[in-house]
């Protein structure tokens, strides 16, 4: 549009100058070239007034957009000065309004929380007094016949000792699908020191006379070399033969107790433990059973079975997708045992995609009693990235940095050795730097056998992230379906007679 005017003014200009010149040439008389030069002279002039007016109108244009764009930068300044301020007494009020409407909310937690001090105090006072009550008046004693001693009361089951706790998590065995077990297997020589363990009816002689040798009838001659005064393994031929039946007539069970992290007490881990239960249905504590199975050497039968079934449970966790390791408890006889060993070898070896879920756990008196072959069967199974556990620890001295080159990451130590509540003989090291000395080897610390509230508050003034034990959830049997499948790897009859 701009260039159409322009063409059409210069064309107005043409044609006024052409109009001069034709009234100068034929009204005035004057010479062509005359005519011509007034005519181009006019033209050049109304050109020039032509571009100063265009120039004067575009500067004025210019000048009324630079007025309005410095009247809204204006504007935007006071807008902006307003904002600051708005901002700067958000940032004087916002906090002292906050503190104001949470320095009480803080207050309340504080008060809960000295309140569930205070009851978790009370509540441990109250178990030291039924403790103390129990220790200083025990039950009056049945009236003994004459000549003979009453037996002492066997061991209670943990399902008698102790409240039932709800398990915190599931694998593939879940709080609805276990049913109540007893202690575990390991642990039920050490569970309650107070119970003593059964033993049969013993006939009284008189002092000045040695007891016969009917009076005693698992008595066994002394071993050559043994000193007089130290107690002597004395083999059960009964306990033998059932720990037999079950493993022949399919009664050992798999029970599993949850290892839960700390304050959360979600689930971490699980350990196994093997249970056994003779032909009345009644389940065998480790306190009666195990002593017999390692002298009678049916213990690798055991874990053979234990391992197995371990797997099973292994396999049903990672096919679900659960990110839970599970502790096997494994006999150090079983390292060395010729029958065994190369069998348990090869089965770990064709099940080494689950080495980094599956751990091995052994006592600490086992680990200080191993020699040459022991130690070359666990670098056997560290070299096919399995990793191991201590457990039972009462000695702090022990060469925890060899045994994390091992291949050793986790250690398991008695909650009450921990928090001082049993001696425990650590040498230089405090307990309350033992879990910072594992931590510098690579290794993580366990407190198990956890029963009370009160434990729970001073292991977590310790700083441990997990712990197990009977608060949390006693062992529980795993469900049958879950075990189904194929039938455990057994030994040859040859060599399994050999074994017995």
């Amino acid at each position: 549009m701009g260039r159409t005017a322009t063409i059409f003014i210069v064309f107005c200009m043409g044609v006024i100058a052409a109009s001069v010149a034709a009234i100068v040439i034929f009204q005035f008389g004057r010479p062509f070239g005359e005519a011509v030069s007034l005519s181009l002279a006019l033209m050049c002039t109304m050109v020039v007034v032509h571009l100063l007016v265009g120039r004067s109108r575009d500067r004025g244009a210019v000048s009324e957009a630079v007025d309005r764009l410095e009247d809204r930068l204006a504007d935007i300044d006071e807008d902006v000065g307003n904002l600051e301020g708005r901002l700067t007494g958000v940032e004087h009020t916002f906090p002292r309004k906050t503190r104001a409407e949470i320095d009480p909310l803080f207050a309340e937690v504080e008060v809960l929380g000295t309140l569930v001090k205070q009851m978790a105090e009370a509540m441990s006072d109250i178990e030291t007094r039924i403790e103390d009550q129990k220790t200083l008046a025990p039950p009056p004693a049945a009236p003994a016949l004459p000549g003979y001693q009453t037996a002492p009361e066997p061991v209670r089951t943990a399902q008698q000792a102790l409240p039932h706790a709800s398990p915190h998590g599931d694998p593939s065995v879940r709080a609805s699908a276990l049913q109540p077990g007893h202690d575990d297997t390991r642990y039920a020589v050490e569970h309650r020191a107070s119970a003593p363990a059964y033993t049969a009816p013993q006939p009284l002689e008189p002092p000045d006379e040695p007891p016969p040798a009917a009076a005693a009838p698992s008595a066994a001659p002394a071993v050559p070399g043994t000193p007089a005064s130290a107690p002597v393994p004395q083999s059960d031929p009964a306990m033998r033969e059932l720990i037999t039946s079950a493993l022949n007539g399919n009664r050992v069970e798999l029970h599993l107790q949850p290892i839960v992290t700390l304050p959360q007490r979600q689930v971490r881990f699980y350990e196994a433990f093997s249970r056994l239960r003779d032909t009345q249905g009644q389940l065998i504590e480790a306190a009666v059973f195990m002593p017999e199975a390692v002298r009678s050497r049916q213990i690798a039968r055991i874990d053979n079975l234990l391992l197995f079934r371990s797997v099973q449970v292994i396999r049903r966790l990672t096919s679900r997708n659960r990110n839970a390791a599970l502790f096997c408890n494994i006999s150090s006889l079983s390292l060395v045992d010729e029958t065994f060993f190369p069998g348990f070898l090869e089965f770990v070896n064709s099940n080494r995609n689950y080495a980094d879920v599956l751990i091995f756990e052994f006592s600490q008196a086992d680990i200080a009693d191993m020699g040459v072959v022991e130690h070359e069967s666990l670098s056997a199974l560290a070299e096919l990235g399995f990793r191991f556990s201590v457990d039972r620890i009462t000695d702090m001295r022990m060469d925890f940095k060899a045994l994390a080159h091992q291949g050793f990451k986790y250690a398991k130590m008695h909650a009450d050795f921990l928090i001082g509540r049993r001696t425990a003989d650590h040498g230089h090291i405090h307990p309350s730097d033992f879990a910072d000395l594992l931590h510098r080897y690579g290794m993580e610390l366990i407190p198990d056998r956890v029963e009370t509230e009160s434990q729970v508050l001073e292991l977590l003034d310790y700083e441990v992230s997990l712990a197990q034990g009977n608060l949390f959830s006693p062992p529980r049997p795993v469900r049958a379906e879950v075990l189904q499948g194929t039938p455990a790897p057994t030994t040859s009859p040859r060599k399994q007679r050999a074994a017995e």
